[in-house]
């Protein structure tokens, strides 16, 4: 039996020297903007070019893009406005309120906004390159939370355009480009611009932030409900981490006398949402903020203070939604902190502290809101002293106090980006706050591998991922499952289950999953993101995150967020080699030995043999092709019976180094041959003569070989067929190169440690051997 193994493998020491010693490689917006500066020429982007499939791969507008540069928009653009504390983006006629909103988020939390927008670059430089460290050259770069990574991504500035106006994310007045260009690389990442209307709020959170998501519904369900002291705790505590918060109200739509909240689609809702339902981003709508001075717009255009106000008035009269209290629709709200005021009936009234990106124009008109002179009044309501703690006054624009029975009614749905010490160290509001402990774990989902599909599948399910988790402390734990397919996206989930105590490494079996109850399933969405929040005991649990249907492929991160000390680690079998897989055949006796799979001797043969063999009684692979051609009697066995076979065939065997078999070594295989076909029967139930990728593991396992899933996916990627089985041939195949890769190493350990070290040269030839 082999032991545990490990590789240690020694380069000689000239071998790099032929090699750049390794650098830090500079970023590609750096290679790109030392080219154009010393061609002298703007940055065009080939990889997401100025065509109508960059926009639109579904649609056909009837309307031709022409594409401009900001400079071609706005006589002095600019790219970030400095000490600017309103936003006035707008989604203009053809873009995303929820992108819109997540830059709202983004915008009032500058930590994160400066690692997503470089504050290094803009307009104001030419392409004489007079500022080479900040020379503006077409290109812009951004840096978002794609697929568990950091990427950056780097655009041209290059902005689609209607009548000479910007038809997608634009600031309105303050003339910034910031947004435009971050949609555009977003729109690049996702393959179109088109592509973005099937985005959430959730998921632009997460990717500008680098964090978990989850969403809890504020009516019903059953973390948040209507109980005011509930929301208190809860708030407090969240507030209390490393966590953003942000609160969103939704259209609210009258149905027979019946006022229900149409909820945004959250994949990550407590309050168990329909999948595949998507926000509604069929906005043509304008978002208005007040500015303070005369400014030249990302349109081109110049507007006084109150020529803008006028504007923004008239747009949210005509277009944006807003409901009696003065809360905006579908925009997210930062709540910043929980408070009380201690009235002068010596009452305690619980109170939120919320602020909106849009500033003024968004407060609320509800009790307690800066406008509210009755409940502020010193004289009546709250003494001086607590008026001027809390300075409803002196709050910045956009900041309001709103009492928690006004929240309950209005807002729908508390949507929270939880992040780990880490993430948040450059965010100043975070800081002092508890920071959560995180475990990740990346992996995938492959066909035949680790893609059993969800507990439908009872066959199959437990081949998928198994992540032990360990609880040190009983706690309300976050568990979040981010797939890596955005264009076309799976649906997934994942289910928890109790384990009290692991002993090994083996895999958890199908029989523990058929007798075990989970505590905990996630619902089932093709959103990007599906997060839980549970509260478990101090222990042991199993997590298998899964695609639904099986066989579906992806990569996938999972992330657990806890405020106690926590584990994760991957429950995987060690490879081994249990029980020799050749056997020896039983010596000839009168002509006769053992039988072949189709019930006939090996001795029968042995004239072939000699017929083919040259004077020292052996065949190289060709002359062995051509004897099990003759040999094997249908195509369900012949299937081995092909030239790859035979060649590792010869290397399982040979000692010489000449590629020859022994008749001796014939024999053994034959014999070998017909324990391999039963194993490989016991596990072809639909159909003999095919082997569902699924169950190679366990074929592999009757014959002698327990291998982990960084062995299995190479075996399946090798021998698998396009159909997701494997025929007996393919089956031999994989047994052979198993029986090469465990019998050369274990040569070279001899003593069992689990592990060898090989020069450079035995590497290639034992890796070429296998």
């Amino acid at each position: 039996m082999s032991a545990p193994v490990t590789l240690s493998l020694s380069l000689s020491p000239g071998y790099l020297k032929n090699f750049p010693p390794p650098t830090v490689m500079a970023s590609e917006y750096e290679r790109i903007r030392r080219q154009c500066l010393k061609r002298g020429e703007l940055w065009e982007d080939t990889e997401f070019p100025t065509t109508q499939t960059s926009i639109f791969y579904h649609q056909s507008p009837p309307f031709q893009f022409v594409w401009k540069r900001p400079k071609e928009l706005a006589t002095n653009p600019v790219f970030i406005r400095e000490g600017t504390s309103v936003l006035d983006v707008v989604p203009g006629k053809l873009g995303d309120r929820w992108l819109v909103s997540t830059l709202g988020c983004l915008f009032l939390t500058k930590g994160f906004f400066y690692r997503v927008v470089p504050a290094d670059q803009g307009f104001d430089t030419a392409l004489d390159g007079t500022n080479s460290s900040t020379g503006y050259c077409g290109a812009f770069r951004f840096r978002v939370w794609w697929c568990g990574e950091w990427v950056e991504v780097t655009v041209d500035d290059r902005l689609p355009t209607v009548n000479g106006r910007l038809v997608f994310a634009h600031c309105l007045n303050s003339g910034q480009f910031w947004p435009c260009l971050l949609e555009k690389a977003y729109a690049k990442l996702h393959g179109s611009y088109e592509a973005l209307k099937y985005g959430t709020t959730l998921d632009g959170l997460a990717d500008l932030t680098g964090g978990v998501t989850e969403s809890l519904s504020v009516v019903g369900g059953g973390h948040i409900n209507k109980d005011t002291s509930f929301h208190v705790r809860l708030l407090a505590r969240l507030l209390a981490n490393t966590s953003i918060l942000t609160a969103v109200a939704h259209r609210p739509t009258t149905t027979t006398g019946t006022i229900q909240q149409q909820q945004q689609q959250q994949p990550n809702s407590l309050t168990s949402p329909q999948p595949n339902n998507k926000e509604n981003n069929n906005n043509n709508n304008s978002l208005s903020s007040c500015n303070s001075s005369s400014t030249t717009t990302s349109n081109g255009l110049t507007t006084t203070k109150e020529q803008s106000l006028q504007q923004q008035q008239q747009s949210s009269r005509s277009v944006t939604d807003r409901l009696p209290i003065g809360i905006l629709v579908g925009i997210n709200y930062k709540i910043c902190a929980v408070d009380k005021v201690d009235t002068l009936t010596e009452e305690s009234v619980p109170l939120l502290r919320l602020r909106c990106p849009y500033g003024r124009h968004g407060e609320s008109t509800g009790d307690w809101s800066r406008g509210d002179a009755k409940n502020w009044e010193t004289s009546v309501s709250v003494s001086a002293a607590e008026r001027e703690r809390l300075g409803p006054d002196q709050l910045p624009d956009g900041e309001f106090y709103l009492s928690f029975p006004d929240f309950i009614a209005t807002f729908t749905a508390i949507e929270c980006v939880h992040l780990d010490a880490e993430t948040s160290r450059d965010e100043p509001t975070l800081q002092g706050r508890v920071a959560w402990i995180t475990r990740v774990y990346q992996g995938c989902w492959q066909r035949g591998v680790t893609a059993g599909g969800c507990r439908n599948n009872s066959e199959t399910f437990h081949i998928n991922p198994q992540l032990h988790l360990i609880v040190s402390d009983a706690d309300e734990v976050v568990i979040s499952l981010n797939q890596h397919s955005v264009l076309e996206p799976k649906v997934i989930g994942f289910s928890v289950y109790p384990l009290p105590k692991l002993t090994g490494s083996d895999l958890i079996n199908r029989a523990f999953f058929k007798k075990t109850k989970s505590l905990v399933n996630s619902q089932y969405t093709n959103s990007r993101q599906v997060s839980q929040r549970s509260q478990l005991d101090q222990g042991g649990y199993l997590i298998v995150p899964t695609t639904f249907e099986a066989g579906h492929e992806g990569s996938f991160t999972l992330r657990v967020y806890s405020t106690q000390a926590i584990k994760l680690k991957l429950v995987d079998m060690l490879p081994c080699q249990m029980k020799p897989t050749l056997i020896r055949a039983p010596p000839v006796i009168n002509g006769y030995s053992t039988q072949t799979s189709d019930g006939k001797n090996v001795a029968q043969y042995e004239a072939v043999f000699l017929q083919l063999a040259d004077e020292h009684r052996t065949v190289n692979a060709f002359e062995l092709h051509e004897l099990l051609e003759a040999c094997l009697p249908n195509d369900y066995i012949k299937s081995c019976a092909n030239l790859d076979v035979c060649r590792q065939l010869v290397l399982v065997f040979d000692v010489s180094g000449l590629g020859r078999l022994k008749l001796t070594d014939f024999r053994d295989f034959m014999a070998s041959l017909k324990q391999w076909q039963t194993a490989f029967k016991s596990h072809t139930k639909e159909k003999t003569g095919i082997l569902r990728a699924e169950r190679f593991r366990d074929a592999l396992h009757d014959v002698g070989f327990q291998v982990n899933n960084d062995v299995l996916s190479a075996l399946i990627l090798r021998h698998m067929r396009k159909d997701g089985t494997l025929r007996f041939g393919d089956f031999v195949s994989a047994v052979l190169h198993l029986t090469v890769a465990f019998g050369t190493f274990d040569k070279r350990d001899p003593l069992q440690n689990g592990s060898v070290k090989l020069t450079l040269t035995e590497w290639l030839k034992y890796a070429l051997m296998c």
